[in-house]
């Protein structure tokens, strides 16, 4: 869809297509008519599908961005037993109001968050709750770290509680961390994603870099009710800032987050 959208690089065919965007997302869209032509066989009628293409535009300037999005048939499906430490976690809520499968709320394990060898991300898969993670909620949403993740403990858990609110195309509820990562090397981030359920309006994770919005992953892109494999390379400013957004326009909804890892690509 993205590519559909924005076909070519020529600045005025990008002066459209980025004209429609910045129309189409000043507020929540329902409506399924009225997009580019150019785009439909790849869109189809879907609002979301159009909200994540243009979440995720390019620039003029690109870098690289190879991308991938896998699915995955494997999903862990045990409850495992959740620790009683209640310090290492930041939440709001406590489990999911609508999922295929059950949450158990953790409060956290008992355990100091570390760097794997040669990753950029620390505490990716949330075995030691939620820091050094920072995760803003918006209104009618909420997150818990919860159990089961993928093939792990754990996994970071978005759901929306109540209303879409109004405004949330222009700020989402997100999750972010700083990288430890080094200007001019390529790198490779790959994450586990997991939607509750496969709907035109469930919405989509937008992923961003420094603020730039690089990759999206639709609702649809993968089998609902597991984990599915999403991955994008990149080259590093240094410092880098990892940014997940929820872009969720269905009430209620649980979407999850797990194995996040940012690894140079030689």
């Amino acid at each position: 869809c993205l590519r559909a959208l924005f076909p070519t690089q020529s600045p005025a065919v990008y002066s459209s297509d980025a004209a429609f965007c910045a129309t189409f997302t000043a507020t929540v869209r329902t409506q399924t008519t009225g997009f580019p032509s150019k785009a439909t066989a790849a869109c189809g009628t879907a609002p979301a599908r159009y909200s994540s293409a243009c979440s995720c535009k390019p620039t003029l300037a690109s870098t690289l961005t190879s991308t991938t999005s896998t699915s995955s048939s494997t999903s862990k499906t045990s409850t495992s037993t959740s620790s009683t430490s209640t310090t290492s976690t930041s939440t709001t809520s406590t489990s999911s109001t609508s999922s295929t499968s059950s949450s158990t709320t953790s409060a956290g394990p008992t355990c100091t968050p570390k760097q794997s060898f040669n990753d950029a991300v620390i505490n990716g898969d949330f075995e030691c709750g939620l820091p050094p993670w920072v995760a803003q909620d918006i209104a009618g949403t909420s997150h818990a770290v919860t159990s089961p993740g993928d093939a792990s403990n754990f996994a970071y858990e978005f759901d929306q509680i109540g209303p879409v609110s109004p405004t949330a195309n222009q700020n989402p509820a997100s999750l972010s961390q700083s990288l430890i990562t080094q200007g001019g090397v390529p790198y490779t981030l790959s994450f586990r994603s997991y939607f509750d359920k496969c709907t035109g309006s469930e919405g989509f994770i937008g992923v961003k870099i420094n603020g730039q919005p690089v990759y999206t992953v639709d609702a649809c892109d993968g089998t609902a009710g597991v984990f599915n494999s999403n991955v994008y390379q990149f080259f590093a400013a240094g410092g880098d800032t990892l940014r997940f957004e929820f872009l969720i326009g269905e009430n209620p909804a649980t979407v999850k987050i797990d194995n996040v890892s940012v690894v140079p690509l030689h």
